[in-house]
Parts: C-alpha cells; structure tokens; sequence
C-alpha cells in the first residue's frame, strides 16, 4: 500500500496564517520581557510601523501615559482566562494619536507568559458620535432657546423691536439686522442691530414701487438666503436695487443676506432682514430658525396692537363716561336753575327776605 502525503498545514502554521490575515491589529507583548514580541501586518499599518521596527518596542512607545498606566495593571493582575476590554488612544509613529478599542487576553506564547491583544481603529466611529453628539446638543440648545424666545416674546404685552432682533441673534450668527414694518407700500425700520452708527441712524425707508416687488421680497412667506449680495444672481440684483433707495448702507461691507417675512393669516405686516462679511454664510437650517422666530415675532407684534388698541378703546371709554357725567351735571344744574326762575319771584311777593335768602344760597 503505498503512502499517502500528509499536506496538512501543522497547528502553528494555521494559527500563523489566522495571526497573518486578520483585519484586526493582533500584538503580543511578552510580560517579562516588558516588550513586543509579535504584530501582525494590521497592526504595523495601523501604527504606522514596519514589522522589524514594531518588534522589541516598550507600549509606552505608542500608548499615552494614562492608557499605558492602565495596561500596566492589568499586566499586574492578569491570570489564565482573563480578559480587559479598553477604549484608549493609541499613537502612531508620527505622534498622531487615534482612538482603539482593545481585548487583552493572557495566553501562553512559545512557552512565556504573553499578553495579546486584538486592536481595532475605532477613530472614524468616535468621531461620528462626537459629530452626532454635538449636533444633537446644538438641536437641544436650539430648541430651548425657541423655549425661551417663545416665553420672552408671549409675556410682554409692550412692542419691543429690539427685544426680538436680540433673541434672533440668540440661535444665528450675524453682522448686520433690521426689522421692518409695512407701512402702506414702504418698510420701514423699526430697530436695527449691528455697528453704532447704524444702530442710531434715522429709520430706513424702503419703498416697494409695485405689487410684483412685494410679492417677491415676501416670497409666498418663505425665507430668502443670497449667498453673494454682490454677484449676479437675479435675487441679489434684486436686493440691490431694493435697498439702493436710501437702504444702501445695511449691505456695505456684507456679503450675505437673508430675508425673513413677517405674516399672520395672510397679512403681511412687515420682515426681518440679517446679513453677514461671509459669503454663503446662512444655511436652510438658519432659515427655518429665523422663520420660527419670524412667526412669533409677527404674533408679538399683533398682540401688542391689540393691546394699544385696547388701551385707547378704555381711555375713550372713560372719556365718554367722564362727558356723560359731565353732561348730567350740567343738565341738573340747568334743570335746578330753571326751577329757581321760576319759583323765586312767586317766593319774593309773599317772602322777600326768604327769597334773598335763597339766593345767597343759589349764588354760592
């Protein structure tokens, strides 16, 4: 019977081609030698050495103090069976530091006590939470500033102009802001935001020469965004020619605008225009803020005429109230004089000191 070749890979040689292969960086740091005793390709890539440089290194090398000081305790306390899992930072050859998750587990490497450990490069993940993190901090802040804003606006019955400029800047970024109210065809500054002089200058005054510029500067109520008030876009053409009317110096120095219109149930009662030295500066996200605000303030605005409105109609009412008073008084006075011409000269026939009695007292 003849032989049969043996072409089994022996167990070394298929753990080798396991160590060799995987995705994951694999280390083995011998514990008496205090050094790396083993990586395979993954984890030179990652760290950025080659194989020869990454044997013999101490991981304080390419650990930070705090994560070095914690692998040194577990290299203290490590026994057969057990495991430490970490998140860390590692560092690469160059000094770059990124984050790793690691799974030390002891073992026994060519009859030493070893420690491997399996190393993953989870930079990119720890980055995108951070950046899903921030983002929903910045949706929460938002959202309570909105609160507040909301809150700040609902509770004064008075009309402060500059009041609702302040809490816009409160959620977006600008240089320059302005808020406008209709009047008839003109708009016309209520309070501006931005340099002194500007800040102290006389209302600007916009006139809107036709219903077409109305309707497009309101825009069916949907904010406008000009990334480049200079260039050649028809929006920013348009702005331009709008505020070349006695409004050019709200875009001297700015390079981006946005336009947020003022409307309850279809009325148009004005806007809230903001620019900024940056092109390209105001985002969707910004709009829909300074729309929020926008509706808000434009309730503000109408409650506060209904207030005033309100205001007049009782001191109107207390004046006619005060003219009816009066009207009685009179009329009683006319009423009791009257009566004494009547009756006074029957009394000074029969009683003439009587009747001069009487009018001592009628005359006060």
């Amino acid at each position: 019977m003849s032989e049969v070749p043996d072409n089994s890979l022996s167990s070394e040689e298929e753990y080798r081609n396991l160590f060799e292969a995987a995705s994951d960086g694999l280390v083995i740091y011998d514990i008496g030698q205090d050094a790396v005793v083993e990586a395979n390709p993954a984890a030179c890539e990652m760290h950025g050495y080659t194989r020869q440089e990454f044997i013999g290194l101490n991981p304080a090398i390419f650990m930070l103090p705090e994560g070095h000081t914690l692998f040194k305790e577990q290299v203290r306390v490590a026994k057969p069976g057990s495991t430490f899992d970490s998140l860390i930072i590692h560092l690469r050859r160059d000094g770059s530091p990124f984050h790793v998750e690691v799974r030390r587990s002891m073992i026994n490497y060519r009859g030493r006590p070893c420690l491997l450990s399996v190393i993953r490069d989870v930079t990119q993940r720890i980055q995108t939470e951070k950046t899903l993190s921030g983002q929903i901090e910045a949706r929460m802040h938002e959202q309570a500033t909105l609160l507040g804003i909301s809150h700040t606006l609902a509770s004064t019955l008075e009309f402060q102009p500059g009041l609702i400029l302040d809490q816009l800047r409160e959620i977006i970024e600008y240089t320059h802001g302005g808020l406008f109210v209709l009047e008839e065809s003109t708009l016309v500054t209520l309070a501006m935001r931005g340099t002194p002089q500007l800040e102290q200058s006389s209302p600007f005054r916009i006139h809107l020469h036709s219903p077409q510029t109305l309707n497009a500067l309101f825009n069916g109520h949907r904010p406008i965004r000009i990334a480049d008030i200079w260039s050649d876009n028809p929006q920013a053409q348009f702005l331009r020619s709008l505020l070349d009317d006695g409004a050019a110096a709200l875009l001297e120095g700015m390079q981006s605008w946005m336009w947020v219109p003022l409307a309850v149930r279809g009325r148009i009662i004005g806007g809230v225009g903001v620019a900024e030295t940056r092109k390209n500066h105001f985002t969707a996200h910004d709009a829909d803020l300074a729309l929020s605000v926008a509706n808000q303030a434009a309730i503000t605005m109408i409650n506060a005429e209904l207030y005033q409105d309100a205001q007049t109609l009782a001191v109107l009412e207390e004046r006619q109230k005060l003219a009816r008073n009066l009207h009685d008084a009179i009329n009683q006075s006319l009423f009791s004089a009257g009566l004494i011409a009547e009756v006074l000269p029957r009394l000074w026939e029969r009683e003439p000191e009587e009747a001069r009695r009487s009018l001592r007292i009628c005359g006060g």
